[in-house]
């Protein structure tokens, strides 16, 4: 249960709430929640990273923390790359 409230994008509806409030567009609000799903690519990361550290390489805790941390930045820094190339927003 706890995996579930965790997984809610509280944070990204409360900005796109927030935006709609300050006068941004629809447009643009749309085009916020397209980048988001192009960078919740990378934020995966994290997730299949730091639990594989730990349960098939005996890391702990932290230092496994720390490496998905580092992959979930260095994919975010490729993602925005590629969507630039692209000629995606972000």
């Amino acid at each position: 249960m706890a995996a579930v409230l965790a997984s809610i994008p509280i944070v990204s509806v409360l900005s796109m709430m927030m935006m709609f409030h300050e006068g941004q567009t629809a447009m643009e609000i749309s085009a916020f929640a397209r980048d988001i799903v192009w960078l919740l690519i990378p934020s995966l990361l994290m997730f299949i990273v730091m639990p594989w550290l730990i349960e098939s390489r005996s890391w702990d805790f932290y230092p496994a923390l720390a490496a998905g941390l580092a992959c979930t930045v260095t994919g975010y820094f490729v993602m925005v790359q590629a969507m630039e190339r692209f000629g995606l927003s972000a």
